[in-house]
């Protein structure tokens, strides 16, 4: 037992795609916080909704439960972190679970639990369903339909933005804006067989399965935004992105590359910078600090371009408190934030919803949210996807353009979705 709640170790082997397939998935409120490279812990369970009185003071949890609440943050949660005017927003801007019950996956042990706040007849229930699943191999995932994907902005419109941007930075407005249009796939969706497929063409530690009132996220995202252990604080900004290559020799050329490029670097350190004056606002003075910088991270279809910035918490700070001050993160908006936001308002075509903003759960102070990209969205309309990308004085117009296409890739991959057209851009 832990104090503050218990654990029951199951005993028998339980794949944790069999849980997700018959305890978790099609259940409103149900979600898989899923590290699918399998390097550390998952959780699935379900929630109830619960309202809060803005985005983020719900991740304020005093139990002991380590994910008492679950949810997500939508990017509307602007208007509330810097105080500016939206749009017509797709989604809430916030929707929170409570959770007093789950499975633990630790795959550091390869060992499954359940724990919860206090072991009664629901504890018990939930124990023999997962024991009685042992053994049990689970499928692959089910390939979807062919779909047609319908892009918000085609490659010429986007490049006309990109200019746009450019013209912004030259100006002085700006020295990084971060670009984003969207995706559109419609009709039904089978959410459960396509996170499955996510999950197994782009495994990260940050990916997610959550379904909450009629709206499912499903994520392969690569992005810590912000970590509270303790009074510790933690974001790991992504700026930087290739496609990996089939070829090893030619992919760690691609790599090198991304590590030594001038262009990224630049791009990194400056929402680094942003990173930093962000924190300062809600840590110890003299307690910031880069901790890692510039370092490669290899996924299945990129490498990405990643920077750690930590500092310890005031003691007035609560986590939550710090997650508005940080919101919308950095890598989403550009720089500096107040000024990229507003731009990227004028000049995107539609309000980017759910994406570009934060999820995760929270409990006994501590507090764990990743950034929404690489993410589909769906809901009784279909399923929606956002990309985008940093853009600076160095930019060049068909490599952002390509970029945003390899992105998306994974994502209509496993939705049987084309055309990818910035792919093919000349």
């Amino acid at each position: 037992m832990t104090e503050g709640y218990v654990r029951h170790v199951i005993a028998a082997r339980v794949d944790p795609v069999i849980i997700f397939r018959m305890l978790i998935a099609h259940r409103d409120g149900g979600f898989w916080l899923d590290d699918s490279l399998g390097e550390t812990v998952s959780y699935l369970g379900v929630g109830t909704p619960v309202e809060t009185i803005d985005s983020f003071s719900g991740f304020d949890s005093a139990d002991e439960f380590p994910l008492s609440r679950v949810g997500w943050i939508g990017y509307g949660a602007r208007a509330e972190s810097l105080g500016v005017e939206v749009g017509i927003e797709p989604q809430t801007r916030s929707t929170m679970l409570s959770v007093r019950l789950a499975v633990e996956v630790d795959h550091r042990d390869d060992e499954v639990s359940v724990i919860g706040l206090q072991r009664d007849a629901e504890f018990d229930d939930l124990v023999s369903a997962i024991e009685a699943l042992g053994g049990q191999v689970a499928t692959a995932p089910r390939h979807s339909p062919t779909r047609t994907a319908i892009w918000r902005d085609d490659p010429a419109t986007y490049a006309g933005y990109i200019d746009e941007c450019l013209t912004h930075i030259r100006n002085g407005d700006a020295y990084q804006l971060c670009l984003t249009t969207g995706i559109d796939v419609h009709g039904e969706v089978d959410v459960v067989e396509t996170y499955c497929a996510l999950r197994t063409v782009a495994p990260t530690r940050n990916a997610a399965y959550l379904s909450i009132g009629g709206v499912s996220l499903l994520s392969a995202s690569p992005e810590t935004f912000f970590t509270v252990r303790g009074r510790h604080a933690t974001t790991s900004p992504i700026k930087g992105t290739r496609p990996r290559s089939m070829d090893p020799a030619e992919d760690y050329l691609v790599k090198r590359e991304l590590e030594t490029s001038e262009k990224e670097r630049a791009e990194n350190l400056m929402i680094v910078d942003l990173c930093r004056n962000d924190l300062s606002q809600v840590c110890v003075p003299g307690t910031v600090t880069v901790s890692s910088l510039h370092r490669v991270e290899t996924y299945s279809t990129v490498h990405q371009l990643v920077s750690t910035v930590t500092g310890e918490l005031l003691p007035e700070c609560s986590a939550a408190d710090a997650a508005r001050v940080l919101f919308p993160a950095g890598s989403m908006t550009g720089a500096p934030k107040r000024s990229a936001v507003q731009i990227l308002e004028r000049l995107e075509s539609a309000e980017r919803g759910m994406y570009a903003g934060a999820f995760g759960y929270a409990g006994a102070g501590n507090l764990t949210l990743a950034m929404t990209i690489r993410s589909i969205v769906i809901d009784g309309s279909g399923a929606h996807i956002g990309v985008g990308g940093g853009i600076t004085s160095g930019s060049v117009v068909d490599q952002e353009i390509a970029e945003v296409g390899v992105k998306a890739a994974a994502m209509l991959g496993v939705l049987g979705a084309s055309p990818n057209p910035y792919l093919y851009t000349e």
